[in-house]
């Protein structure tokens, strides 16, 4: 933007800041009533966050605030507030001041109450006040991003920051933002657009919030997901973010609550003409969600109960409720949760009037040892099959853009006038976003997470209903879609629960699974190497799914030499010249032990990476994604961290566009993706399994790494190499005797000295 331009803009913002100005003096205070300006003025410290240097800035002000809240929620109180403009440093702005107190801004203050329902003075309810102004800037963050776009409709935060009352007892701190005046005791109108665990709509012509939350995604390479869009107008607040590493605190619920969200998601226009690609849902989600069309879509995380419990609150005491219902969902048992969604999948089924009583309804079965599929059923898991044994391709289609660019004129609307209406709103077409390696990562992570949601039964209203007096306890189709889609972006648990359920082994994923999916070993070997050999992190599944496999060549191995035939040809027997061959197998053993290796120093990263996190300071690491100040011209150019000084104060940048490296101090170095300096005691970086959203076992494995080195120096020995396989059994005694097997160590010591004579 040339400076003409933003010279432009800001003189056009000051007209309408003063016009906004004229016109609350013209209306008069809109709390005069309460004569908040006759309470005692208190003396408060500020904490404001800075997200270029990642840090918080204090100052005193004074401030009136009531002494009794005016609306609570389950969690918070809420106070009207006015605070005084610092004063001048000119005395020609004192005729500002002479409006005193009644004249005053207005705020909303926030405080955490207790279990005796007292404002809360602890260090943790302190630190959740931090976090929520985090999230405030953090989203704030990814809104400018979408607004840079030019959507038809913009999105906007409003800014907060913390005030601290040092003269009361305990020093409690308050969440601050400016009031927005409105029909309501809190502010205006509320509108509740979605939640981190699914989507809420009442009013469909605004499909932007939702198209901000999808976008958020993308344009953070999936790293990020600014979820629980509420307030009014284009005006929000109080937004929660959802992380790929879990860092934001109780209500993250990481890529299993942006799988909720994508789950509900209606692509739109809008979406597509952000450049947004159209995320994969399987034939009965998206019959589930065509249920909807034609009356009021309403799908979140409490369902029709929840919004029930919304009406007649006041905007405040919603943003409790669903805040007391995002913990919910976060610590709900799976079957708790399975419970609550079947109560709201009967209730929902009266609302399409769907003629069943609770009698009439078919009988939940959770064992099945064998279900019966229909023809297209067995063509849906061969399509879904295929599509796990290929990169996932990103073509125009998958943006529902013809080749051209231009935008398809066929994207279904949930209805006729919002489809017209949003295609009037498009003004600007984008780019369709760049999808890198970050974002296929955390995509695969996504559909990984839906397919585990399906297998514990988070939605059993996508079930089909059929004919007969048993139905699956969830959805098996869906649970193979997602996996396969994962797959498909190299998600290495995603491919590890396909090669056990192809290789007749059972997955944790979901316990239908293997009653839909046929064996098909030479499948399961190409999947488990795909596993083995994906660039993405992490290591644990990948060891796994070399076990796997290497398990299937011994099984080959031992029934060659038993002249057992093939499953596939009754004719045919397994051969030594069918089976892998000594050096596949020494490939493998030496490709599992450098995986065990990666492993290990993986976890110890994420230690280290996690304690230097915890700590409540940042600094710079090799391979962060930066903005460097090219030559302190005052641009901001995209790169990553090559170096970093022994004192942190010089950060070396290699740009993205020319490769070429500057060093810069850290002051004129900023993070692409803000972290958050100070989190909230449950904040992440957190793996999966630590969040509590693990694999549940398809990684535990029996093999210890001595047995494969042994296993490993027999091989050698037997094509030749007799001084290597010594140093292997020598190796693998070693590491036996740490395990207390004396016996087995002792054997392998034996053989070491044998190949050596």
């Amino acid at each position: 933007m040339s400076d003409n331009n933003k010279e432009s803009l800001k003189k056009k913002l000051a007209r309408l800041l003063k016009k906004a100005a004229s016109q609350a003096i013209a209306e008069g205070d809109p709390w005069a009533k309460h004569k908040i300006d006759e309470v005692p003025a208190e003396r408060v410290i500020r904490h404001m966050y800075q997200p270029e240097t990642q840090t918080w800035k204090q100052d005193e002000t004074i401030v009136k605030i009531e002494r009794e809240p005016f609306t609570h929620g389950a969690m918070r109180f809420c106070y009207r507030m006015k605070k005084r403009s610092p004063p001048p440093q000119s005395s020609s702005n004192h005729r500002f001041h002479d409006y005193g107190w009644t004249r005053a801004s207005n705020f909303v203050a926030k405080a955490y109450l207790d279990e005796k329902g007292e404002i809360e003075t602890s260090e943790g309810a302190k630190e959740s006040v931090r976090n929520d102004i985090l999230l405030q800037y953090e989203a704030s963050h990814w809104s400018s991003r979408f607004n840079d776009h030019n959507p038809p409709k913009k999105i906007n935060f409003i800014r907060a920051y913390a005030v601290e009352f040092p003269d009361r007892e305990g020093k409690p701190w308050f969440a601050v933002e400016r009031y927005i005046f409105g029909n309501d005791m809190y502010g205006a109108g509320f509108t509740k657009h979605n939640t981190n665990a699914g989507f809420v709509d009442d009013d469909l012509h605004r499909i932007t919030p939702q198209v901000f939350s999808a976008f958020s995604f993308y344009e953070s390479q999936g790293t990020r997901l600014v979820a629980d869009i509420q307030g009014v107008g284009n005006l929000f607040t109080d937004p929660q973010v959802l992380s790929s590493d879990y860092r934001f605190g109780d209500g993250d619920l990481g890529p299993r609550g942006m799988a909720l969200f994508f789950k509900t998601f209606r692509h739109n226009t809008v979406a597509s003409a952000m450049g947004i690609p159209v995320f994969p849902l399987s034939k009965n989600e998206l019959k589930h969600q065509s249920k909807y069309e034609d009356d009021e879509f309403s799908m979140s995380d409490g369902g029709s109960s929840f919004l029930e419990a919304m009406k007649g609150l006041n905007r405040f005491e919603k943003m409790d409720l669903n805040r007391t219902r995002r913990l919910s969902v976060f610590i709900m048992p799976p079957k708790e949760i399975v419970q609550d969604e079947m109560k709201e999948t009967e209730k929902r089924s009266n609302q399409v009037k769907q003629n069943k009583t609770m009698q009439e309804a078919p009988k939940i079965s959770h064992n099945f040892p064998r279900l019966k599929r229909t023809h297209s059923e067995v063509d849906e898991v061969k399509l879904c099959l295929n599509i796990s044994k290929q990169d996932f391709q990103f073509d125009m289609k998958s943006f529902l853009r013809k080749e051209s660019g231009e935008l398809m004129a066929n994207i279904k609307e949930p209805k006729k006038r919002i489809a017209k209406r949003s295609s009037l709103l498009i003004r600007n077409v984008s780019a369709p976003i760049d999808i890198c390696d970050s974002t296929k990562l955390n995509l695969g992570r996504v559909h990984y997470q839906l397919a585990i949601l399906h297998g514990i039964g988070r939605f059993p209203e996508v079930v089909p209903s059929n004919d007969s007096e048993d139905i699956p306890s969830h959805d098996v189709l869906s649970v193979l879609f997602h996996l396969s889609h994962a797959a498909s972006l190299r998600c290495v648990p995603a491919c590890l629960a396909l090669g056990r359920i192809l290789s007749g082994l059972k997955t944790s994923v979901s316990e239908l699974l293997d009653s839909f999916v046929p064996l098909d070993f030479e499948a399961a070997k190409d999947i488990l190497k795909r596993a083995m050999e994906s660039e993405f992190p992490p290591n644990a599944p990948k060891v796994a799914a070399g076990c796997v496999l290497y398990q299937i060549y011994l099984d080959e191995v031992s029934m060659a030499r038993q002249g057992i035939k093939t499953d596939d040809d009754q004719d045919q027997i397994f051969t030594n010249h069918s089976v892998a061959s000594d050096l596949v197998l020494i490939n493998l053993l030496r490709g599992i032990l450098d995986l065990m290796a990666a492993r290990d120093e993986e976890r110890e990263s994420n230690r280290q990476f996690k304690d230097r996190k915890l700590t409540g300071s940042y600094s710079f690491q090799v391979g962060d994604r930066v903005e460097g100040n090219y030559c302190l011209e005052g641009n901001y150019y995209a790169g990553i961290v090559d170096s970093v000084s022994e004192d942190k104060t010089t950060v070396n940048v290699k740009y993205d566009d020319d490769g070429t490296i500057e060093g810069l101090s850290t002051e004129h170095v900023r993070m692409i993706i803000p972290p958050t300096a100070i989190q909230t005691e449950l904040g992440g970086p957190l793996t999966d399994e630590e969040a509590g959203f693990g694999s549940g076992g398809d990684e535990t494995i029996t093999m210890e790494p001595y047995q494969l080195k042994a296993a490993l120096a027999e091989l050698i020995a037997n094509n030749g190499d007799k001084a290597k396989a010594s140093e292997l059994y020598d190796e693998a005694a070693h590491e036996a005797i740490q395990a207390n097997k004396m016996k087995t160590a002792a054997e392998w010591s034996l053989k070491a000295a044998e190949l050596l004579d």
